[in-house]
């Protein structure tokens, strides 16, 4: 029996038990920090089961997709053009231009994906500052500890991977690469009005019980004399940027004095400034694009293939379309329900058009109107829904998508996080919850 079928046999035999249980398990999550904001992150009694085999072949394919992914920001690095052609303003060149100090262009990243027939579907990057490590562990933990895993474990042992000892010790790899001298003093580094603020607090604690001194700042609260960042009298070595470049900018006047330390090398910052060739969306046109055949090895070219759907910057141009040549607009408009339309760097699911859910003439409408500003198009995936017993339903379940999401941590894949939704967008910003990703192995265990 699948995993997630006799988890939910489980539940259907003594349905009024595991309902009893559903306060006491919200209300633990809730003092945990698994929230999102004032709202529950975790809505539903199921986890996201991977097995052994799944869990291998999803790192397989991650990691090549990463592997294609820096070597395209490393040519992207190279060629202002192609920075011009990905939507590259003259504030963000003057933000990638500092030399990190270390080699990797976005050490702690993760790749979002959907589920399909054909296995995950690697749709964008998150390169620049992903949410989530600290939430997937606690939430693990949380699930671990409710009775109906003990009771499902008489069938497959659960497995949790640790998501914030490889965060931590990406930082400290980094932070060697950069200086190494001496410990590092860290700030997680974020407004602290934004949502995800309580993560913050998970992950600092968790620094600190691996020895490692970490507050967490605003930016609008650090000050730099040219020598050392500080805050409040502390003084700070190590950064882990929560903030997003973009908000950053949008402050800039408020947050100057990290970007300057930074600058002139005075801080370790991870992840740097520099990830943005690798989080703009329009990294996977580059990967994905006409030529990557002669800068790729067919290896990694048939992973992409396989694992990223196609996609292109929205212009005016004539490309190939899976061997075809086309007239790139012409062919979106006639292939509407084939395409979705997004903006090249936002998040949360805004500004997105999903051709297949509005009209022939709003399609067109949207493209027309995106075609002088900075947006991608991407093929469109098929994804599955999966049940999951919701809390608000009396543990009746909701047929909800899985966006399925690897954390890379220099490269190599630690654990995921896994997000639900009812429509085509899954993330937390928008309204979607999330459930731990735990391993089973591929067949229950012998009677």
């Amino acid at each position: 029996m699948k995993a997630e079928d006799r988890w939910q046999s489980l539940i259907d035999e003594d349905r009024e038990r595991w309902l009893g249980t559903v306060e006491e398990f919200r209300r633990t999550c809730f003092e945990r920090l698994i929230r999102f904001g004032d709202r529950h992150l975790c809505n539903h009694l199921r986890p996201k089961f991977l097995t052994e085999t799944e869990m291998a072949r999803l790192e397989r394919s991650a990691e090549a997709v990463m592997r294609g992914i820096v070597l395209a920001g490393a040519r992207v690095m190279d060629d202002p053009e192609l920075r011009r052609q990905m939507g590259f303003r003259p504030i963000e060149e003057e933000f990638i231009a500092p030399d990190p100090g270390f080699s990797h262009p976005a050490p702690c990243a993760r790749l979002d994906s959907f589920i399909t027939p054909d296995g995950p579907r690697f749709v964008e990057l998150n390169g620049e500052c992903p949410a989530g490590p600290g939430y997937s562990d606690r939430l693990a933990d949380a699930f671990l500890e409710h009775p109906l895993a003990e009771r499902f474990q008489a069938y497959r042992t659960l497995r949790k991977i640790d998501t914030l000892a490889p965060l931590l010790d990406t930082l400290l790899t980094c932070w060697a690469e950069f200086d190494g001298s001496r410990d590092p003093r860290v700030a997680i580094v974020d407004y602290l009005d934004v949502s995800t603020r309580f993560e913050f607090e998970i992950v600092r604690d968790y620094f600190r019980s691996r020895g490692v001194e970490t507050e967490i700042v605003d930016p609008r609260h650090l000050e730099y004399d040219g020598k050392q960042l500080s805050s409040g009298g502390r003084v700070f070595d190590l950064v882990y940027k929560r903030v997003l470049m973009n908000e950053f900018i949008d402050r800039l006047d408020e947050v100057r004095p990290l970007f300057e330390a930074y600058r002139d090398g005075r801080i370790c910052l991870v992840n740097p400034f520099r990830s943005k060739v690798v989080h703009k969306k329009a990294i996977f046109a580059v990967v994905t694009g006409d030529d990557r055949r002669e800068w790729l090895d067919a290896e990694t070219v048939a992973e992409i293939d396989r694992a990223v759907p196609w996609t292109r910057v929205l212009r005016d141009v004539r490309t190939r379309y899976h061997g075809e040549e086309v007239d790139l607009l012409a062919m979106l408009e006639e292939r509407r329900e084939t395409f979705v339309l997004k903006p090249n760097d936002d998040y949360g699911g805004k500004g997105i058009t999903l051709g297949w859910e509005v009209s022939p003439e709003d399609w067109r409408r949207a493209l027309r109107g995106a075609l002088d500003r900075d947006f991608v198009v991407q093929e469109r995936v098929t994804m599955i829904a999966e049940p999951f017993p919701a809390f608000a339903k009396d543990l009746r379940c909701d047929q909800l998508f899985v966006d399925l999401d690897p954390y890379l941590y220099l490269g190599q894949v630690h654990g995921a996080l896994g997000r639900l939704g009812a429509g085509s967008l899954c993330n937390v910003t928008s309204g979607g919850g999330q459930v731990p990703v735990l391993i089973v192995p591929d067949r229950e265990n012998s009677a």
